[in-house]
């Protein structure tokens, strides 16, 4: 009975120390969504065409750390094609509004995720 409090208590220990010490702390925190545009041709004399469909990704960042964040690039796969966003600098507690490039999509279904990101 002695051995398994004690394994219950190193076990306790060793989580705590690593939840508090060891762990990376999240300096960021990231809300995101696609956004979808639809582009109509204008021209009376053209022919009929399909409209064109544009998506980009835009969000907010917030620092949720003590101290300055700077150099922020976030780098996503829109449909598979790399897409990013720059943020110069994030003070402690300050949210940013980002937004990516626009790309033109050729399926109807629009898929995204965060594939890397980056600061200093």
């Amino acid at each position: 009975m002695k051995k398994l409090i004690i394994l219950i208590l190193l076990v306790a220990a060793g989580y705590f120390a690593y939840e508090y010490l060891i762990k990376e702390k999240t300096a960021l925190e990231i809300n995101a969504d696609k956004s979808i545009s639809t582009q109509y041709s204008m021209d009376a004399d053209a022919p009929a065409l399909a409209p064109a469909k544009f998506a980009n990704i835009q969000g907010t960042v917030k620092n949720v750390s003590d101290k300055t964040v700077t150099n922020i690039l976030l780098k996503y796969k829109l449909n598979a094609q790399p897409v990013e966003a720059r943020i110069d600098r994030l003070e402690p507690g300050e949210t940013k509004n980002f937004s990516t490039q626009s790309l033109r999509m050729t399926h109807v279904e629009v898929t995204f995720f965060l594939d890397e990101m980056s600061y200093e």
